[in-house]
């Protein structure tokens, strides 16, 4: 174990699922520097997100616990003061803490998960994150708690506002389709990991960076925007391809075995991209004095279906493509962890392991193990929003009732067992053979592995009421129209933001 406290950075590649990173064996040659570099760093093969979307899984991240207990699964949820999370517990033992957040606006005041940080850089247009405040009176008001790089001006008129960021959003949309070159603040904020790492500070680091390039919609700059598209498709206006999960999941889209081809090159251009970024990045940080013992962790909150099972987007199921995340690790040398790694871990496991690894008492709290000592048999994902409360209000749950349902996910290394708490069939899926999770064996009498099965199935159970439990507060709340007390002009600022597409 290292002597001295660690230097770490913990990046995540929203939506980035990892069976399209050619580190992890993919065809395409989409992380070409994540290649050069693994010679040093620990590829872990099996990590399970618990989650399937930003907020439960970064709640999980932080606090070691799954979405049924820490219950942050809908817009508006903050975390309770009664859990401990990773930053306040880094910050407790001398680090120098940090966020440095792309455009997304869940580790904020607004979530409860800004709790510890020191430092912020946020790329979250100011008009967010004011909307976002106006979503839940009740959360800290932006400007008593902004700090760090940035602080925003609260006194801007919050419609005028919500204009001027829509103005720039269709600006933006029209250069990129014009210039082939958009970024989500991934550059910028890789710049502000160097100028930290660069400033004279004998405290530890801890620097948490969250990036959207790899978020739908799938803009790639222009240098990547067909590379990956199949030849006889790059004539086709790509602009003119829905990227809008809702409107595809409920039947108001149609989409095409072409069009889902088109979006999944793109997202791998957006995942060679972010490639490029971190290549930059972890080669001028390899020159710091420090290096030897930082800890770097590249990952993802969850994946992204890109129509694998007919869904856009990460919404609604609990397959692989939206749960196996990258877990890319460069250990402090005196741990002395490489090369590829079979074992079954979680993303949730970071706490404890963290814990571990600084010899600090893990908080009574956590559901999830240290992988550097302990094993797991199995991992578990809940799905607890299907429709949010808007799209509830829209009545999109009746047009596709069968998506308004709740789903348990419980894998091992070689099986998964899918629950779904309407009428949909249960499903049972060997991952050695069919890890696609294209064939159901459900009912199948003749199946081998049937000790492995049948402890699956225990754990299955086990976990069950309390997912069942959730499931039914949440679903309660969201059909009450209890996700935020969302008036109708904040509504309408939200969707002039394009928070609400």
């Amino acid at each position: 174990m290292p002597s001295a406290r660690p230097d770490i950075l913990f990046i995540v590649l929203d939506a980035a699922r990892a069976e399209d990173f050619s580190v992890y064996g993919y065809a395409r040659p989409t992380t070409p520097n994540l290649e050069r570099l693994a010679d040093g760093f620990a590829l872990y093969d099996s990590c399970i997100s618990t989650a399937t979307w930003t907020l439960p899984s970064t709640a999980g991240l932080f606090t070691g616990t799954y979405p049924s207990t820490h219950r942050l699964v809908v817009d508006g949820d903050r975390l309770a003061d009664a859990y401990a999370s990773l930053p306040e517990l880094l910050a407790d033992e001398g680090y120098r803490t940090a966020k440095v957040m792309g455009d997304v606006p869940y580790v904020s005041e607004f979530s409860g998960m800004e709790r510890g940080f020191g430092a912020s850089f946020d790329a979250v247009p100011p008009a967010w994150k004011r909307a976002l405040w106006a979503l839940h009176p009740s959360a800290p008001h932006p400007s008593e708690s902004a700090t760090g790089f940035e602080r925003i001006d609260h006194d801007l008129d919050l419609e005028a506002e919500a204009r001027m960021h829509e103005r720039r959003r269709l600006r933006a949309r029209l250069s990129y389709w014009m210039t082939g070159w958009h970024d989500d603040g991934a550059a910028s904020c890789f710049d502000r990991v160097r100028e930290i790492w660069a400033e004279p500070d004998e405290r530890p680091r801890f620097v948490y960076a969250h990036l959207m390039e790899t978020h739908g919609e799938y803009r790639p700059p222009h240098r990547y925007r067909k590379r990956f598209v199949p030849r006889e498709l790059r004539g086709r206006n790509f602009a003119a391809i829905n990227q809008r999960p809702n409107p595809h999941a409920v039947g108001l889209v149609d989409m095409s075995e072409e069009d889902f081809a088109i979006l999944h090159g793109l997202y791998d251009g957006c995942i060679a991209y972010m490639d490029e970024l971190l290549g930059r990045l972890l080669d001028d940080l390899e020159r710091s004095p420090r290096w030897d013992e930082t800890l770097v962790v590249i990952t993802a909150d969850h994946g992204d279906c890109v129509g694998r099972h007919g869904v856009l987007g990460h919404q609604f199921v609990c397959y692989d493509e939206l749960l196996r995340i990258p877990w890319i690790v460069k250990w402090p040398a005196s741990v002395g962890i490489t090369g590829r790694r079979g074992e079954l871990i979680q993303n949730a496991d970071l706490l404890p392991t963290l814990c571990a690894l600084l010899d600090v008492e893990r908080p009574e709290q956590c559901e999830t193990i240290d992988i550097l000592s302990e094993r797991r048999e199995f991992a578990y994902a809940e799905l607890l929003k299907p429709f949010g409360v808007t799209a509830v209000k829209q009545g999109l749950h009746e047009r596709a009732p069968h998506l308004d349902r709740a789903v348990l996910a419980v894998r091992s290394a070689t099986h998964k067992r899918i629950v779904y708490t309407n009428d949909q069939p249960d499903e049972l899926f060997d991952l050695r053979r069919d890890p696609r999770e294209s064939r159901n064996l459900m009912g199948e009498s003749t199946l081998a592995d049937a000790e492995h099965l049948a402890a699956l199935e225990r754990a299955v159970e086990a976990w069950r009421p309390r997912f069942e439990d959730a499931a039914r507060e949440v679903a309660q709340r969201i059909h009450a129209g209890q996700e935020a007390e969302m008036s109708a002009d904040v509504e309408a600022k939200l969707r002039a933001l394009g928070y609400l597409d």
